[in-house]
């Protein structure tokens, strides 16, 4: 049963205020809900209308949707690129702080802080819920705090690093969020910040097929020069911006090449999941599955190809990771 939320209404950018004038995508319907985006023409940053209500992002987010019990949510073999992707964020952070305090917002089963952990770091996590946080709480050992960050008022610069990877796009508050993160931030600290792309090529290319869209869980869309703009305004100073991106660059476009062959949507990557987090209809879809194997061999090349090219030649990519210093007052 499709949810129709898109009563007419107007919506406001959360960062300046301004009526979001800008369609981008209308009533595009994904899990249950029918979804809308739209930019502001300020902040040039789009946001998902309407959002979805606390009842249904909970929802969303369980366990019994989002990730397995023991916080995984694929194979093994995915499960162990996310490993070795740790293991080079972990290398990548080091090169602008060598050892510290780091701070992980969204830290989900935990993987990341128990690697930053065993290389000497003091970690903390945050995450959604209690049933989300058990895993790293549990299997890890880790201090991760539960709810909302700026609930839990932290002592102002206790962090060398502060890590929100997949996340910010994800919240109802992102401004909070930023803003809070500066605070929390010693004097010269690195917030990290991971997100989707939405003026990226493979945008472009996807349009609504997009894999990294990934509506309703995603509220707010970044571009490049949006997301760098704010950051400049809250007192951040950009050190560099990661593009090319192993482990979400080739997938991303893959996905949104199958989404585009009319393929039930996104079924490569719910054939990768756990196997209770499948979606059961796209498991006995048969038909789905031999096609995606057949293209396989021609779209996986192809892929490689895009997400190589769009950040080296045109300085774009449908994922970017920003690496930026706290300035000084």
């Amino acid at each position: 049963m499709v949810k129709n939320n898109s009563e007419k209404k107007e919506y406001g950018c959360v960062f300046c205020g301004q009526p979001l004038s800008n369609s981008i995508l209308s009533n595009i319907i994904a899990n249950g809900l029918v979804c809308n985006v739209s930019e502001c023409p300020e902040c040039k940053v789009s946001m998902t209308h309407p959002f979805p209500s606390d009842e249904e992002i909970n929802s969303l987010y369980s366990s019994e949707n989002y990730r397995t019990s023991d916080g995984t949510r694929f194979n093994f073999f995915v499960e162990y690129l996310i490993y070795l992707a740790s293991l080079l964020k972990k290398r990548a952070i080091e090169k602008y702080v060598h050892l510290g305090k780091i701070l992980d917002i969204g830290c989900g089963r935990g993987l990341f802080l128990d690697i930053m952990r065993r290389g000497g770091w003091d970690v903390v996590g945050v995450e959604l819920n209690k049933e989300t946080a058990s895993y790293a709480k549990n299997a890890y050992g880790i201090n991760v705090y539960t709810g909302n960050i700026i609930d839990q008022s932290l002592p102002s610069e206790s962090f060398d690093v502060v890590n929100i990877c997949a996340v910010l796009e994800h919240l109802k508050e992102p401004n909070a969020l930023l803003s809070e993160a500066r605070r929390l931030l010693k004097k010269e600290g690195l917030l990290v910040i991971l997100v989707p792309n939405i003026q990226s090529f493979e945008f472009k290319f996807g349009g609504d097929k997009w894999f990294h869209l990934d509506l309703p869980f995603h509220l707010f869309h970044f571009s490049e020069n949006s997301l760098i703009n704010l950051l400049r305004k809250k007192g951040f100073s950009l050190r560099r911006v990661k593009r090319f991106h192993l482990e979400y660059g080739p997938f991303g476009w893959l996905q949104t090449l199958f989404n585009l062959s009319k393929i039930r949507f996104n079924l490569f990557y719910d054939l990768l999941k756990s196997g209770n987090l499948r979606d059961k209809n796209g498991v006995f879809d048969y038909m789905g599955i031999l096609v995606t194997l057949a293209l396989l061999p021609i779209y996986l090349p192809i892929s490689l190809l895009f997400s190589i090219v769009e950040p080296t030649i045109f300085k774009s990519s449908g994922v970017c990771t920003f690496y930026l210093s706290k300035d000084n007052p």
